[in-house]
This record gives C-alpha cells, structure tokens and sequence, in this order.
C-alpha cells in the first residue's frame, strides 16, 4: 500500500473519529424519554457509515489551510442530514428495505411511526448544530437548498417515479446530481468556508464536490449492478460506466488545480474512487 494511501485511511479513520464523539455528545441519550425516539436515533446514526461527508468537510478545511475542527459543526450537520434520508428512504412508502448494513432499519427495528419520527428529528438537529455554533447563515441557507425539494428531496420523488424503460442518461444524471452530490458539494463547500475561504474560489470546491458526488453513485451503480433501479446501468453499458466514473474524477481534481498541497485528502477521496471501480 502506498504512503498517500495510508494517510488517507488515517485521514478517514481521524475523522470518523471526530464526528462520532461530536455526535455523541450532541444526540440526545438513548434512555432519555421518550426513549424509542432517542434510541432510534442512536441506532441509525451510529450503524457503521464511512463518515465520507464529515470527511470531504474536514478536507475542505485542511485544504484552504484551515483547521478541520473549524467544519466540525458543518460535517455534524450534514451526516445527520445523510442519515435521516437513509432513515426515510427505508420506509415501506420508499424504497421498502428491510435491513442497511448487515442490521434491521428502523422501522423494522422499532416500526414505521417511529421511523418517520426519527428521521424528522434528525433533520431537525442538523440545523440545530448549524444554529448552536453561530455559523454563517450562507452556510445554513446551503445545506437546506442542498437537502431541500431542488436538491436530496427533489431527487428522492423523481428516483420513486423512475421508469427504467422510459429513462434517458439526462434524467439519471438528474437523480444522482440532487440525491448523491448534493451533499458532497455541500460537505467540500462548507469545510472550505469554514475553514477561512470566501469568493469565487468556493465554487471550485463545490464543483469539486459534485463531480465527485456523480462519480460516487456511478460507482455504487457498478457495485449494486442492478438495471432496474435509478441506475445509469438502464441506459449505458458497464465500461462506458467506468470510463465516466475517470471522466468525473478528472474534473472533480481539475477542481482543485489552484490549490496547493493542502488539498491532498480531497485529492486522495476523489482519487479513490477508481480504485473503487469493480
């Protein structure tokens, strides 16, 4: 394994780190009343999920010689944004699954009232830790435009009304662009804010952010080879598939050009997703 790819992994385990005592101290108690709603949360936040959004946050930061710690608030936000869709999106009225990551979703574990319970609260602490730390209102306005109806949400309803025989490649880029990179451009915006940057630099990053975003979900379309989905595999065979996934990683690290070594973990993320490719 190279060097640059043991620092990333200390990197991502660093971070995970991070947000998962943030979260921690931030989540209400699992016996704190009323108790289905607060272990509820617990169960869904801490499931074992990478943290790559409080990560590529954190990178945002390191990469505008910032201190991770300033996006600490942001990377809190935006994975409980991140959790409380995987929440919804399990629901018998969504995508109807029954386990995420080897365990019960919610609303099996518990049932579908509590699910949708948790879910909202979730949203609901998001912009609590923006508001609690006294964050820029930009930042706060950007992540409710990212999770809102022309950003995750918008993408969510179109992904339920997903017709594989009628999709076109614009349609799917659609979905992905607002339910996946969304919150990657919001994540690797918000660090670099945080961390110091203003001006027309920031929507570099945030370019940086959704390229990647568009990459990611090829990817797990790839991983998930399943054509019947909101999948680009519907309209576009599996190498063509990886040869975008190379195409939005080289504009994801175009991105980034003006920046110096700094932004070495954002390099290192967008990098890895073609070390991802199957």
């Amino acid at each position: 394994m190279s060097g640059a790819s043991n620092s990333l992994e200390a990197f991502l385990a660093q971070s995970r780190e991070r947000i998962d005592k943030c979260l921690d101290q931030v989540l209400p108690s699992a016996d704190e009343a009323p108790v289905s709603l607060h272990e509820g949360m617990r169960y869904a936040v801490f499931s074992g999920g990478k943290r790559l959004r409080p990560a590529m946050a954190f990178a945002g930061a390191l990469a505008v010689g910032g201190d991770p710690e300033d996006a600490l608030p942001a990377a809190a936000a935006v994975e409980l944004v991140h959790t409380y869709s995987l929440v919804h999106d399990d629901l018998p009225a969504m995508d109807d699954d029954d386990e995420r990551r080897g365990r019960p979703t919610v609303h099996v574990r518990w049932d579908e009232a509590t699910a949708i319970l948790v879910g909202s609260a979730l949203f609901a602490e998001a912009f609590a830790r923006l508001a609690s730390e006294r964050i820029p209102p930009v930042v706060v306005e950007r992540l409710a435009r990212a999770a809102g109806s022309r950003g995750l949400l918008g993408g969510q309803a179109d992904d339920l009304a997903f017709e594989p025989g009628s999709a076109d490649l614009a349609v799917i880029t659609g979905i992905h662009a607002r339910k996946t990179a969304a919150l990657f451009e919001f994540s690797a915006w918000s660090g670099a804010r945080l961390g110091g940057l203003e001006g027309p630099e920031l929507e570099r990053i945030a370019s940086y952010g959704h390229h990647y975003g568009l990459g990611f979900q090829l990817v797990d379309d790839l991983l998930d080879a399943d054509s019947e989905e909101c999948s680009v595999l519907s309209v576009l065979d599996a190498e063509t598939t990886r040869q975008r996934v190379r195409e939005e990683v080289e504009r994801a690290l175009a991105a980034l050009q003006s920046l110096g070594v700094g932004a070495w973990a954002l390099r290192g993320l967008a990098e890895h997703l073609t070390e991802r490719l199957p």
